[in-house]
């Protein structure tokens, strides 16, 4: 394992965590950089998408291939470690509690962050860890020598998350979790067997890339609705509403075009962005934690707002030379 791939591993371990959590306001910015929640923030986020951005390269995945299993990701962390997926009420449901129960799953709850999950937590530190190491992008990591050694560790590191599912005795029905592992596996299936990419001609971003970062941004439209919903309309409203939203965005980004660096990277900051904002805006609101939320949401804004200046001046890659 080279220098820059082992920076590119290290940035994907450490980075993916806080772009979630601490971005969702889900867990306060001091609290992530006590030892403990930074160390469980660290294996529950980037060993599964260290894992899962191996297997997209071994077996040439696409951006659809990397959605599946965002999805199965999105299982693993709220049903098999957090539990919220079957969750009775509380935070971090709130109003989402009982809304379009299915079994023993919150069907809104699960929509929502199930699909959170898949760009959030897989997409988007992946595309960004490509654009920030241009070296080490589109080869795999572990796939030979020592660093074969790393692969069998965070397997197991791995088959440890999944195991955690029995020794946390509060809702751990066995009937639940094999259902979580047949969507997983299916959704696996369906990556490896119809995701396969295909080799296309290089050739220069069309799309303007402020628009593609506010194409990102007009994303908050759909998270305010996803929140307004449980309180407001029927729950087969919001599900019909939901996939409708969700198979048009597909759609749409699949007939662009858009390469995952730089045109998907770029409307996935502006995504990103939408959300840090709206999240830091609703924990103020809601008095948790506000300075902590203010600091977050500040230090969100300057990071994304640099790296969008740098996508733009480097669309190939930080320190690559863009095409004349």
């Amino acid at each position: 394992m080279d220098a820059p791939t082992k920076r590119a591993a290290l940035f994907l371990l450490l980075a993916t965590g806080p772009l979630a959590e601490v971005l969702s306001q889900n867990v306060p910015l001091l609290t992530f950089l006590s030892p403990l929640p930074f160390l469980l923030v660290t294996l529950t986020y980037g060993v599964p998408v260290l894992l899962i951005r191996e297997l997209a390269v071994a077996r040439s995945l696409n951006t659809m291939g990397l959605v599946l299993l965002g999805l199965a990701y999105g299982i693993l962390n709220e049903g098999v470690l957090a539990k919220t997926l079957t969750q009775p009420g509380g935070p971090p449901l709130e109003d989402f509690a009982g809304y379009g129960v299915i079994g023993a799953l919150q069907g809104g709850w699960t929509i929502f962050m199930v699909f959170w999950h898949a760009p959030h937590s897989v997409l988007y530190p992946i595309f960004l860890c490509d654009w920030m190491f241009p070296a080490a992008a589109g080869r795999r990591w572990f796939g030979s020598g020592r660093s074969r050694w790393v692969l069998y560790l965070l397997l197991v590191i791995l088959a440890w998350l999944y195991s955690l599912y029995f020794q946390n005795p509060v809702r751990n029905d066995p009937g639940t979790f094999l259902l979580y592992a047949i969507a997983t596996a299916g959704l696996a299936g369906l990556a490896l067997r119809f995701c396969r990419a295909h080799a296309s001609r290089s050739r220069t971003p069309t799309t303007n890339p402020l628009r593609l970062v506010l194409i990102g941004a007009s994303t908050l439209v759909f998270y305010v609705f996803q929140f307004w919903a449980p309180s407001h309309i029927p729950f087969v409203l919001f599900f019909a509403v939901s996939g409708l939203i969700l198979a048009m965005a597909m759609l749409g980004i699949a007939r662009a075009g858009w390469r995952p660096v730089p045109e998907l990277l770029l409307f996935g900051l502006g995504d990103a962005l939408a959300f840090a904002s709206f999240s830091s805006l609703l924990a103020i609101a809601s008095h948790r934690n506000p300075l902590q939320a203010a600091a977050a949401g500040a230090i969100f804004l300057a990071v994304f707002l640099c790296l969008i200046r740098g996508v733009r001046r480097e669309p190939l890659g930080r320190g690559v030379a863009p095409n004349p």
